[in-house]
Formats: structure tokens, C-alpha cells, sequence
């Protein structure tokens, strides 16, 4: 099972892809900069001004390619304020973001873009945008990551039940064989318990004198009500349990225990399976996927909540 507790530091759910372009215009850097700062937002006593404001549309405008607009600048005030209230919540928690993990994450970016940590700089520097208002981003992020953390790690877990569902619903079914045969044994309507024990006494009786797949038509010839079926991997994705995860867990060449449905006994045995070290891989790659979505519909409530009871002033 996978928790919060034990999530990779630099998540994707809270620390996106911020994508800047190998080569960046400079069709801003002709944009002067105002000598004289103006406060224009108070979040809960901490200013925001003018300048933080306009650095921070410019970047927007690099990363998203579209132009300065009021609605840019309204988008980049907004974004600032949730990031004085994620330093601020931080804060109350004696968190504080790791320099080396800034520093890191910014080296990894430039990277992306074919340049190093300088080049990165010198590049916003020409469209007019101080690295500082990417190195504040990134601090927020980390903290906020910590706050969430901190908050509902006893929270959120991710289990087998839930890594089985989301792979049915994708097709991606890791650990499901590549092929199955299903035995039934099938039951009358309303059988008595005297009846189910037979059919149960009866698949044991198989199970045992079961060696490999290709012998498993012989094995149902003699045996009344026996039926085989060949089932592949996305049908076997839809098996009811405990029968899928029999299945999922049993190796190459095996059958699996029987099991009781509505209207029949069943066996399954296993003849062939994908790698194992891709299942795992998908089945890794899924839980943390879902445990992503978790920690981010938590982190979005509550940066919602301190929204609402935040003191918010604009001037």
C-alpha cells in the first residue's frame, strides 16, 4: 500500500512542469521596469506589489506564449496570493523550503531547455523577468507540498482493491495473465449445501490431477457439468474476486483453488502471463498516480479554505 507518507518529495501533484522555451523571445525586454513600487495586494498583512505583480505576467506570458492582457495579470495576482497563503500555512507549521531542493528543481528546468542554471537566468533576464519570481514559485511549491503532507498523510492511502479498479477502467491490466482457462462447474438453481460441497469436492479432485494446460480438456471430459472456457487478459480483467486476484497472483502453469459464484464452481489455470517486471512497473506507476489525484483534491480544498478565511485587501 502505498501512503503519502513515503511520496517522492518532488511529486508531480503539487510541483508541475513549468515549461519554458529553449530559446526565449526577447520581445518583452524592451518592456521597462517601474523605478517607484507600489503595494497593491495584502494577504494577511504580507504585500504584494506592482513589480511582483508584472514579473510575474511576464513570466506567464514566456511560458504560455500569449501576450499581456487583463486577464493575464488578474491570473498572475491570483497565483501570487495562493502562494503568500501556502508560505504562510508553511509557516504556522515550521516549514521552510530546502534551498538545495530550489536549486535543484531550477537546475532540472534549465536542463529541459538545453541551457544550465545561468543560461536560464541570462534568458529570462533578456525578456525582462528576474529569476527571483521563478525561484519564489518554486519555494511556495515545496512548501506547500510539505503543508499538505503534513496535514493528511493519515489521510490518503492507496490499496490493491484501488490500483485493481483503475486498471480495469484504463485496459491496462498489470499482472493479468495473457491467457486463462476457466473451468465451471455448474450449479442448479437453489442448490443446497450438499450440492455445492459436490461440485467443490469435484474441482479439488481436478485441481489435483491437473499438470498443464493442454491436458485440462481431458481432465473436464469425464466430469459431469464440467465446462472449459479460454479466457485472455482483457477478459480476465473482469473477474469478480476473490477469483482475480487468485489469478493475478498465480504463476505460469498453475490453477487456482476453487471458488464459489451464483451459479457455478470455478477453477482457472494459468497459461501464460507478460512480464513481470512491466506489471509491476504499471502497478506502481498507477498507485502513484492515484495517490497524486488524492493529495491534490485535499491540497486544492485546502487552499480553498484558506481563501475564504484569509484577510485580502486590494489597493
Amino acid at each position: 500500500m502505498l501512503t503519502a507518507t513515503n511520496a517522492d518529495t518532488r511529486s508531480a501533484w503539487l510541483i508541475p512542469s513549468l515549461v519554458v522555451a529553449a530559446t526565449i523571445t526577447c520581445a518583452l525586454a524592451g518592456l521597462a521596469i517601474a523605478q517607484e513600487v507600489s503595494i497593491k495586494v495584502l494577504v494577511n498583512d504580507d504585500p504584494i506589489s506592482d513589480y511582483d505583480i508584472a514579473q510575474r505576467e511576464r513570466f506567464l506570458a514566456i511560458t504560455t506564449q500569449t501576450q499581456p492582457s487583463p486577464e493575464l495579470k488578474k491570473k498572475a495576482t491570483d497565483s501570487i496570493i495562493d502562494e503568500h497563503l501556502q508560505i504562510q500555512a508553511g509557516r504556522t507549521l515550521g516549514i521552510t523550503p530546502d534551498e538545495e531542493d530550489v536549486t535543484k528543481i531550477l537546475s532540472d528546468m534549465a536542463s529541459k531547455n538545453n541551457l544550465d542554471v545561468a543560461g536560464l537566468t541570462t534568458a529570462l533576464g533578456k525578456a525582462g523577468v528576474n529569476v527571483k519570481t521563478l525561484k519564489d514559485r518554486i519555494r511556495a511549491q515545496i512548501v506547500w507540498q510539505g503543508v499538505v503532507r503534513r496535514k493528511f498523510r493519515h489521510q490518503v492511502n492507496v490499496g490493491d482493491v484501488d490500483v485493481d479498479r483503475a486498471l480495469q477502467e484504463s485496459g491496462e491490466a498489470g499482472g493479468t495473465p495473457a491467457q486463462i482457462r476457466q473451468i465451471r462447474f455448474a450449479l442448479p438453481s437453489g442448490a443446497d449445501q450438499r450440492t455445492v460441497a459436490a461440485k467443490i469436492a469435484a474441482a479439488e479432485g481436478m485441481r489435483a490431477r491437473f499438470s498443464s494446460c493442454a491436458s485440462v480438456p481431458d481432465l473436464a471430459k469425464g466430469v459431469s457439468g464440467a465446462t472449459v472456457k479460454t479466457l485472455q487478459g482483457a477478459q480476465a480483467t473482469s473477474l469478480p474476486q476473490p477469483a482475480r486476484l487468485l489469478v493475478q497472483h498465480a504463476k505460469t502453469g498453475q490453477m487456482t483453488p476453487p471458488t464459489l459464484s451464483r451459479s457455478a464452481v470455478e477453477l482457472y489455470a494459468v497459461c501464460g502471463k507478460g512480464s513481470a517486471s512491466s506489471t509491476t512497473q504499471v502497478r506502481e506507476q498507477t498507485q502513484r498516480k492515484l495517490l497524486n489525484e488524492e493529495m491534490m483534491i485535499h491540497a486544492e480544498r485546502l487552499l480553498r479554505d484558506l481563501r475564504q478565511d484569509a484577510f485580502i485587501e486590494y489597493r
